[in-house]
């Protein structure tokens, strides 16, 4: 996943840099982002989570690459539907359907390791976004002719930041005897009643976009999304006194440490003070509705 973000990084430092070569006089200008007002985009995703599970070999860092697991990289898709109002602002409309997920296992912390917690989660998920359009060359020409100095007026991209708000669901499983089984009824930390089924997310990021066709586009994409739960992993506080559980599977899924020793009853399970976070690097084909 770290691989892929520099890739992407690394392609929005190219463009900016061939974009200093080409003159702006028709930077933006009102004709052409109306050629591309209206499109939909299809795509798939992979995905990182990074809340209580796996991890570096030190403590957590909140939001940081460093607590990464390449094993637990997920997928999905996505389809959108954009709307620019603007010469520099949009508005698009996202709908999502992804996995997390993650394990002590991956870690590369001994004591985490041993905690030996896991869970996987396939996840709907609504965003709408607005978009900051802030370097662009939009001539319904192809991203390559930006090679050519001849042709720069019949290039088409854009490199573009966005923020917005939407919501996601999440239905953490982990395997019991070879069978995935969900882990919110059995109320794993002695919950008096099971968390919620879905949580307000804010998603955050910069993408860019490269012209094929006159009508086609492809875009890349990568996103951290907030979340206002601590339970996509169904991991953050402590673990249940004896006797709060009596269901097999709940007893075990609560606690399958290997060194039982080190994970008492009452103990601390999770970090209760911060919220869960994903990523997601997308790749999609997205296609004109109006141009002219």
């Amino acid at each position: 996943m770290l691989k892929l973000v520099s890739l992407v990084l690394l392609c929005c430092f190219a463009t900016v840099f061939h974009a200093q070569r080409i003159k702006w006089e028709n930077f933006n200008n009102r004709a052409n982002w109306r050629a591309n007002r209206l499109e939909i985009q299809a795509g798939f995703c992979a995905t990182q989570f990074t809340g209580d599970l796996g991890g570096g070999t030190g403590q957590g860092i909140d939001y940081s690459m460093k607590d990464m697991d390449n094993e637990a990289l997920g997928k999905g898709a996505q389809v959108a539907f954009k709307f620019r109002f603007n010469r520099y602002l949009a508005t698009k409309s996202e709908f999502s359907y992804f996995q997390v997920k993650g394990s002590d296992a991956f870690s590369e912390n001994a004591k985490r390791r041993a905690r030996n917690l896991s869970f996987e989660s396939y996840n709907f998920e609504f965003s709408q976004r607005l978009e900051f359009i802030f370097l662009a060359q939009e001539f319904n020409g192809k991203f390559y002719n930006l090679t050519s100095r001849a042709r720069h007026k019949g290039s088409n991209f854009q490199l573009y930041t966005f923020s917005g708000i939407g919501f996601a669901t999440f239905n953490p499983k982990a395997n019991y005897n070879g069978t995935l089984i969900e882990l919110r009824p059995l109320k794993t930390e002695g919950q008096a009643t099971p968390y919620g089924k879905a949580t307000v997310i804010m998603p955050l990021g910069f993408g860019m976009r490269l012209g094929l066709t006159k009508q086609i586009r492809i875009g890349f994409e990568a996103t951290c999304f907030k979340t206002f739960t601590d339970y996509m992993d169904d991991v953050s506080t402590f673990y249940p006194e004896t006797g709060t559980l009596t269901d097999p599977a709940a007893v075990y899924l609560s606690n399958p440490s290997l060194e039982p020793e080190l994970f008492l009853p009452g103990s601390r399970r999770g970090d209760l003070n911060q919220k869960d976070t994903y990523y997601r690097l997308s790749a999609s084909l997205i296609f004109n509705l109006k141009n002219r």
